[in-house]
């Protein structure tokens, strides 16, 4: 039983983006699929260089969506949201070991449901430290400039 509802999650979890891509990736669908390429490329290159962005230049006439704009998020910003989705998974899974102590049956798989993924968040919080800890060993940044300026040379160029 345990393993049926196992299945039953990991198809409710793989069955879509297959679906997606699977319809995504229709011959006939190949302008559309470039002309939406096209757009996350140029969206993306807006925010990486916004002296990149148009003012005046026509637009296909398409559908416009609207897409919310990209944000860095400060480190203390998310180690809070890293923390509250850990207190999150572990209230789960404390929630449906009690609820699998009074109830029994289904709640079993629920609760191994939750130690699994609070097991793998642990697992990927655990990755992101240590690649961050390589990170800050590996990479030395630049001293920063004084804001003095630099003297002007004048260059002296012949023309022999």
């Amino acid at each position: 039983m345990v393993l049926f509802i196992l299945a039953v999650i990991w198809a409710a979890v793989l069955l879509p983006p297959y679906l997606q891509n699977r319809s995504e990736s229709r011959p006939a669908d190949s302008i559309s699929s470039f002309q939406r390429q096209l757009s996350v490329l140029e969206r993306r290159a807006v925010v990486v260089n916004p002296s990149l962005q148009r003012s005046n230049a026509p637009r296909p006439a398409r559908a416009q969506t609207t897409y919310a704009p990209m944000t860095r998020v400060s480190r203390s910003e998310a180690k809070k949201r890293r923390r509250d989705v850990l207190f999150t998974l572990a209230g789960a899974a404390a929630v449906t070991l009690v609820l699998a102590f009074m109830l029994g049956g289904l709640v079993w798989g629920l609760h191994l449901a939750c130690d699994l993924m609070l097991g793998a968040y642990v697992v990927l919080l655990a990755q992101a430290q240590q690649r961050a800890t390589e990170r800050d060993a590996k990479v030395r940044y630049l001293p920063q400039r004084s804001s003095a300026p630099e003297p002007a040379f004048a260059l002296r160029r012949s023309g022999s």
